[in-house]
């Protein structure tokens, strides 16, 4: 059976792009051939949808249209156009139900996936007190950190492309350990991080979806602190910076208490272990004709 993928991230430099490598090879594995203007077609939505996308051409409502919401539901004007429509949150799920949103089929819920596992390898080029990774636009757990990484006598490593022309103005270069790391050396990242710093897209946070980078790596074994977000308190026990929770509060109780910090990472990963990406290919897959 054929299929295409729909996705407006297919540059390695960009973290999206992982969803569309993954289930490809996921798929790959159950047997479904990835194949231009296939009639199963998956479109990831992260954001407006666009009128072309290479290898899957102009939206064509004979096929089978398949949406997964992953980022930026605010963004989007339609689904009635999808014959099948998946959220990566029940806040997701509720903001569309709020908003009226008109749907051929009920709404179902893949939560963000990962094809990544913990390993036992260490690497002295990943070994951190905090680590970041992305890229440099705005980021509120970048401003957060930066004042306390000379108060408390922190290790910071950033991943990423530019690190070296931050937008907020200050110069972390000293910090910039690389422009890229392959998916496959999360683990080791995670592993070496005594706490893994990750941030979200305002709406994400306040809508409620942790990103598939979360679950990535509590997957490999890291131990994650966000900045506030709804989803990622409410199903993931996870642990937020806020106001009311000061980052300063938790790299002071956690930083120095490896212990504490493994007992933390082992009850979040019970929560994920079935995100894989093969489980959600498995049910994408059920919705191909």
């Amino acid at each position: 059976m054929n299929y295409c993928i729909a996705s407006p991230h297919k540059n390695e430099l960009w973290y999206d792009y992982r969803l569309y490598v993954n289930l490809k090879q996921e798929f790959e594995k159950l047997g479904y051939v990835h194949c231009a203007g296939a009639k199963n077609r998956l479109y990831f939505l992260g954001g407006p949808q666009r009128l072309f996308y290479p290898k899957v051409g102009q939206f064509d409502n004979n096929a089978n249209n398949i949406a997964l919401v992953y980022c930026h539901p605010e963004k989007l004007e339609s689904l009635e156009q999808f014959d099948k429509v998946f959220v990566c949150s029940e806040g997701f799920k509720e903001y569309f139900q709020n908003k009226s949103f008109t749907t051929k089929q009920p709404i179902d819920v893949i939560p963000p996936f990962s094809s990544l596992k913990p390993i036992e390898q260490n690497r002295s080029r990943y070994e951190c007190d905090v680590s970041f990774m992305g890229v440099p636009r705005v980021r509120p757990a970048l401003d957060a950190i930066l004042p306390l990484v000379d108060e408390l006598g922190i290790k910071l490593s950033l991943f990423g492309p530019g690190w070296n022309n931050y937008p907020g103005g200050k110069s972390l270069e000293r910090y910039w350990v690389a422009r890229q790391i392959p998916y496959q050396h999360l683990p080791q990242l995670a592993r070496g991080s005594k706490i893994c710093l990750l941030d979200h897209h305002d709406s994400m946070n306040e809508i409620g979806s942790i990103s598939h980078k979360y679950v990535d790596f509590v997957m490999s074994g890291g131990f994650v602190v966000s900045d506030f977000n709804q989803d990622a308190i409410k199903y993931y026990n996870g642990i937020c910076f806020s106001e009311k929770r000061p980052l300063k509060d938790i790299l002071l109780e956690y930083l120095s208490d490896e212990g504490k910090r493994k007992k933390h990472i082992l009850m979040q990963q019970q929560i994920i272990m079935k995100q894989t990406t093969l489980d959600a290919a498995k049910k994408l897959a059920e919705n191909f004709v």
